[in-house]
């Protein structure tokens, strides 16, 4: 199977289908690897043990949502060690 960066679905879900693909996901998160197969091809992914997260949720009269992201990075980010110099 050709390898991706990225991947995109979307799809209308009932609540315990939604629920249960929210428990694969964290389970995935858990084991340190989540893998995002279709037909074309698959991404995997590998979240370190530090993530960052974003929680958003609106209500707008006839629409809801609620976003969720998580990000993190491969390679541990050099990060000075010293304040910056403001004058």
């Amino acid at each position: 199977m050709k390898s991706k960066t990225k991947f995109s679905h979307d799809s209308l879900l009932d609540r315990q289908t939604t629920r249960e693909l929210l428990e694969t996901l964290g389970k995935a998160i858990k084991k340190g690897e989540l893998e995002f197969q279709e037909e074309e091809g698959c991404l995997r992914l590998t979240p370190g043990k530090l993530l960052e997260v974003g929680v958003r949720a609106s209500d707008e009269g006839d629409k809801q949502e609620v976003e969720i992201k998580l990000k993190w990075r491969t390679q541990a980010r050099e990060v000075a060690d010293k304040p910056p110099k403001i004058k």
